[in-house]
């Protein structure tokens, strides 16, 4: 890990305009130094609530397309709910950063993409006609995983005659039924908590800076650093597991939606709008004005975009799935973590200090 410092000259700069323009606000100096409500309200308007949008249609279509095929099964509607669902799965890597207000309330993730599919249970979910996708227990057996194993992990015949076609039918609607409804859900929400996440500018635990950083620092370090790569390759046990890699039953989509995600978290870290045609103000962009540097002088904002760049550099020279890189080139997808996890320390430790909040969630991966 590197030292920062804080550059005094900029600070006082900065906190002078801060305190002169917005005396009413500064009721705590110590945690109202700056004012964090132009990057709020950038990350609200500009990416969060387009993103939930963008998720619901995408839902919306692939829906649509699973309910004709179910309606007529065949090669070509199987091909359309296929690319729907690719589709769908690839927005998903742009939203699931968002774990946090209506999102982390629902636990959204739950219903969406948690993997390896747990295959048994989506089977007896089908063999018995009875099942509720509320239940805990059925979080690794609906979501992103498992419509890949229902549309590609299973043949054709099985959704024509196959004595379970059936409930085979009515379970994959279920299933993107309630992707699609607790997506809406959040969306609508957000339209209501958006005033609520742009108001709360402070620096304490429920703050929308403290919830925000903690969601997003979570999901790089557990779900796209580990669960991505790390868990498959075994960085931490020291066992390859390609079998648990993201979208197993479509090996060829590992890598891209790896890419799109890693993408994502440096885009919504430089605040750019979800359509990727506006820069607002943004987590670097606060860091640049508390103006942390190393003892080279590099402000730590820049140095944190510098190694997330090498990290994406080293994930796109991976030339074959995932799933084959572990298996056939684990020295370089355990490179490809190394870059990853460089960028851990730079957000999870330097970058909560300098925002004077506090990490509020468990590291239980073991490393």
């Amino acid at each position: 890990m590197k030292k920062w410092y804080l550059f005094p000259g900029l600070l006082l700069v900065v906190l002078t305009a801060a305190i002169s323009c917005n005396k009413e606000k500064n009721t705590n100096p110590g945690d109202n130094a700056l004012d964090r409500s132009p990057m709020l309200i950038n990350y609200a308007n500009n990416y969060i609530t387009p993103a939930y949008t963008d998720m619901v249609v995408k839902l919306t279509e692939l829906k649509t397309k699973i309910d004709a095929f179910t309606t007529a099964p065949g090669p070509t509607t199987l091909q359309s709910a296929q690319t729907a669902w690719r589709n769908a799965y690839i927005t998903w890597q742009k939203v699931d950063l968002l774990e946090f207000g209506p999102a982390e309330a629902i636990v959204l993730r739950g219903y969406m993409n948690i993997y390896p599919v747990t295959t048994t249970k989506v089977n007896n979910n089908i063999a018995t006609g009875s099942f509720d996708l509320e239940q805990f227990g059925n979080r690794d057996a609906q979501g992103f995983p498992a419509l890949d194993y229902l549309l590609n992990g299973t043949t054709l015949d099985m959704y024509v005659s196959d004595a379970q076609a059936n409930n085979r039918k009515l379970y994959l609607q279920a299933v993107a039924a309630k992707m699609l409804e607790k997506v809406t859900s959040v969306k609508n929400e957000w339209d209501a908590y958006k005033s609520t996440f742009v108001s709360a500018t402070g620096t304490d635990v429920n703050s929308s800076l403290s919830q925000m950083v903690n969601a997003y620092v979570l999901y790089y370090e557990r779900y796209l650093r580990s669960g991505k790569i790390g868990l498959p390759v075994g960085a931490m046990t020291g066992v390859a597991k390609p079998e648990i890699v993201e979208a197993f039953y479509s090996p060829d989509l590992s890598k891209e939606l790896a890419v799109t995600a890693l993408n994502s978290v440096l885009n919504f870290y430089k605040g750019k709008s979800y359509d990727g045609t506006t820069t607002g103000e943004s987590m670097k962009s606060y860091l640049a004005a508390l103006g942390t540097q190393d003892e080279n002088g590099v402000l730590m904002a820049e140095y944190t975009e510098t190694e997330m760049n090498a990290a994406i550099t080293s994930l796109n020279s991976l030339n074959t799935t995932i799933y084959n890189g572990v298996q056939n080139n684990r020295a370089q997808v355990l490179t490809i973590y190394d870059e990853l996890q460089d960028v851990v320390p730079l957000l999870k430790v330097d970058m909560v200090s300098a925002f004077s909040i506090s990490i509020t969630y468990t590291d239980n991966d073991g490393d």
